[in-house]
């Protein structure tokens, strides 16, 4: 092989000196190579490592025991052994670093990432994994630093974050890096800065279906716009962050965006679907055992009830708080309950109860202040520490280095030597195979001519497909929406009808209960008249933008409210879903339905809803 494709060699002679010439270069080179650059020399003793299951080992034996989320990583450790691969060795680290940053142990955490991304950092050549390794570590490391209040830092570190993954075009990462920075402006109360970095986030991880992602980003910007009072905005994102969440695994962040979006609508002062929403969260909490969320819960339903002057419930859902508060480890949440315990009975003017709960609140408060204060230097403290440290260690390792260059230097001059010369053997090698290469070359490039049309093809059909997903998700939001409009007109209709049920019932002397109910009946009234079918109808011309301008053109002879049915039976709801939403009579849609057949011309036989998806 050699005789046909290097020239130079004529006989078997020439062709076993070559190769042992040729070996012995390699040799010397990876030799010298590997004594001027010990990072060439194979670690099975990673420091990272070392250092991440020293700390491990320490902060199990202050708990003096496991507790059961120590488990997993045990169960590593024990596999790992004492020289672990690095792949084994990379995931125990961060997984150890990523359990003490859960236990707010920041200074120790911060080491072992340091030490990692010194590591990563000093391989000669890095992979796009590596890379993507190093910007989670800076991204992690920012949000340290975040926490303990290094704004400027954490600024830095996220913009190194996002410079990687720029290079190896991590679009995953960069969207988590926009998110954060994102937080770091909130944080710091630049809205319009922290929104478009949101956006960004949410755009990429909306092309890439990340929908976990996506939760965070939209459940930000949800959060930013209520920062700014702008409810219907903040409202609109916490329903697109809904639709993000598995109903069936994401219990925890399902059950605070219900009460999130209660929220929403109690500032809107939609009483009944905040109840709704709030009674949503409350049973996800109360089956799932999330106490520190449900007593929130629960102080939100008692506000709603407040508003609504029914003191019975308020003082019902202030005492489940209170009880809850009591028996959790947790005494910022039993200052959040005696502040709003005080609160309230000082508004009813039981003054006995509201000093008593100022008073635990007063002394909670100050006892917190003080062991938050004092924890919030010794964190801050340690991080300092930490980051002084890894200061020094690079002030050392550059001396260091400075004294190894002169010996370097020599063994660089020979190595670069050596590979001179390799470079102009390989040379010769593959100057016959470029000839062989450009016979191939056309033929490749005809199949990558037709590989680009094809992928052009499916690229076209993607977004075909995408713009029908999009239009179906859609049209389900939609017909939820009228669904769930439905069910609160049904629901404000029975109430309404039992409300004036009691009033007949009631003796017309107790005048101070009969202007009770006619108050709350002009309340459900007023609801029930409200702009629900406006903002419908905009909705839905959102998403069939053409539907009423055909269907006009077609039929001009059709009223608004026909027009309104045609929209209603588009979505295939049911007599019944209509009647609730429009507020008539079964028979009476019944009848309004069959006239808008005749007007529409129809057939017995013909469907009315596979008719008008037509249009």
């Amino acid at each position: 092989m050699l005789q046909r494709n290097v020239q130079g060699f004529p006989d078997k002679r020439n062709v076993f000196r070559y190769r042992s010439v040729l070996n012995a270069v390699i040799i010397i080179f990876c030799v010298l190579l590997s004594n001027s650059f010990p990072l060439f020399a194979s670690k099975t003793n990673y420091p990272f490592f070392i250092r991440a299951k020293s700390h491990y080992t320490e902060e199990i034996t202050k708990k003096s025991g496991q507790s059961p989320d120590n488990h997993e990583i045990d169960s590593i450790l024990r596999i790992a052994g004492t020289a672990p691969s690095f792949e084994m060795a990379y995931s125990v680290s961060r997984r150890i670093s990523l359990y003490l940053l859960e236990q707010a142990k920041y200074p120790i955490a911060l080491d072992i990432l340091n030490e990692t991304r010194k590591y990563l950092e000093s391989r000669s050549v890095k992979t796009p994994a590596e890379q993507s390794r190093i910007s989670s570590i800076y991204n992690i490391i920012g949000a340290i630093y975040e926490e303990t209040g290094l704004w400027n830092e954490a600024l830095e570190l996220y913009m190194q974050s996002l410079h990687l993954c720029n290079e190896i075009n991590n679009q995953a990462g960069k969207a988590k890096v926009y998110n954060n920075l994102g937080k770091l402006y909130f944080s710091r109360n630049e809205l319009d800065k922290a929104e478009g970095l949101y956006f960004k986030a949410a755009e990429i991880n909306k092309s890439l279906g990340i929908k976990p992602e996506l939760f965070n980003n939209y459940n930000n910007l949800a959060g930013s716009f209520k920062q700014r009072n702008n409810t219907k905005k903040a409202l609109e994102f916490a329903l697109i962050a809904l639709n993000q969440l598995d109903i069936h695994r994401d219990n925890y962040d399902l059950s605070i965006l219900y009460s999130n979006i209660g929220n929403l609508y109690q500032d809107m002062r939609n009483f009944t679907v905040a109840l709704s929403y709030y009674h949503q969260a409350v049973e996800l909490q109360d089956r799932n055992m999330f106490q520190i969320p449900l007593i929130h819960t629960w102080l939100s339903i008692g506000s709603v009830y407040d508003a609504l002057k029914n003191n019975d419930s308020v003082v019902k859902y202030l005492s489940l708080s209170l009880n809850l508060a009591q028996k959790t480890a947790n005494p910022s949440q039993k200052l959040d309950v005696f502040l709003y315990a005080a609160k309230y009975y000082q508004k009813t003017e039981n003054y006995r109860q509201a000093s008593r709960f100022y008073s635990e609140y007063v002394r909670l408060n100050d006892s917190l202040t003080v062991l938050n204060s004092l924890n919030k230097i010794e964190q801050v403290q340690a991080v300092y520490e930490v980051i002084n440290k890894e200061k020094d260690n690079q002030i050392l390792q550059q001396k260091i280095n400075l004294q190894q260059l002169s010996l370097q230097r020599q063994r660089i001059i020979i190595a670069a030597s050596a590979l001179i010369f390799l470079s102009l053997v390989y040379s010769l090698l593959m100057l016959q195979k470029n000839r062989r290469r450009e016979r191939q070359k056309t033929e490749v490039m005809a199949r990558q001519t037709d590989l680009f049309h094809k992928k052009e093809k499916e690229i076209l059909l993607d977004k075909e497909h995408a713009l029908e997903l999009e239009l179906d998700h859609k049209n389900r939001q939609l017909t939820s929406y009228a669904l769930h409009l439905a069910r609160n007109n049904e629901f404000i209709s029975r109430t309404t009808n039992e409300l004036k049920q009691v009033l007949l019932a009631i003796n017309p002397k107790d005048k101070e209960r009969t202007e009770q109910i006619r108050w709350i009946l002009s309340s459900l009234q007023q609801y029930s008249t409200g702009n629900d079918w406006e903002e419908f109808r905009l909705y839905f011309q959102e998403v069939h933008q053409s539907f009423e301008k055909n269907l006009t053109s077609a039929f001009p002879t059709l009223s608004p409210h026909d027009k309104k049915i045609c929209a209603l039976l588009k979505l295939g709801l049911s007599t019944k879903d209509i009647a609730s939403i429009t507020f008539r009579e079964l028979r009476s849609v019944e009848s309004a339905r069959n006239r808008l057949r005749k007007k529409l011309g129809l057939a017995a036989d013909v469907n009315i809803h596979s008719f008008l998806s037509q249009f």
